[in-house]
């Protein structure tokens, strides 16, 4: 019984100690040091409709979602039917078009499913309130431009 009451203390001990540590206070956002700055973000939703108008405007492309942040503009496309045989092509003709319009843009273009989707996702986001997108955005759209070819 003097055992038992003895490892009990112990365990109550262990988990009074353990419990405390979880209980410190974090760290806040305000605790950075001030050499940190945070990045300004601006959207161009304007901007984006433009290039799409423009996107449509080439030969097999069906449908396209653009999003365009600072100075990077990210481009999805949809292809049609046979058009999909010359999607190298497309996709060329369409980072040069939207590369004419804007010179001092970095532009990247995709024919991915998977990232039109994401991409589209961001683009409505964005319209909805470029001014107050949410604020894991930029990373999002920082990780398709990093899944994209061109």
């Amino acid at each position: 019984m003097m055992r038992f009451l003895l490892k009990l203390n112990i365990l109550l001990l262990v988990i009074s100690l353990v419990g405390c540590g979880l209980n410190s206070p974090a760290k806040k956002p305000q605790d950075q040091s001030p050499n940190q700055q945070i990045k300004q973000v601006q959207f161009d939703p304007q901007l984006a409709n433009d290039i799409k108008k423009q996107i449509k405007t080439i030969n097999g492309v069906k449908d396209s979602t653009v999003v365009v942040m600072n100075k990077e503009i990210s481009a999805a496309i949809k292809v049609t039917g046979f058009h999909r045989f010359r999607l190298k092509s497309i996709k060329e003709e369409v980072h040069q078009k939207i590369k004419d319009m804007n010179k001092d843009y970095t532009v990247r273009v995709t024919s991915d499913k998977k990232l039109f989707k994401q991409l589209r996702q961001i683009e409505k986001q964005v319209e909805a309130s470029p001014q107050k997108a949410p604020p894991d955005i930029p990373l999002q759209l920082h990780k398709i431009n990093e899944d994209m070819q061109g």
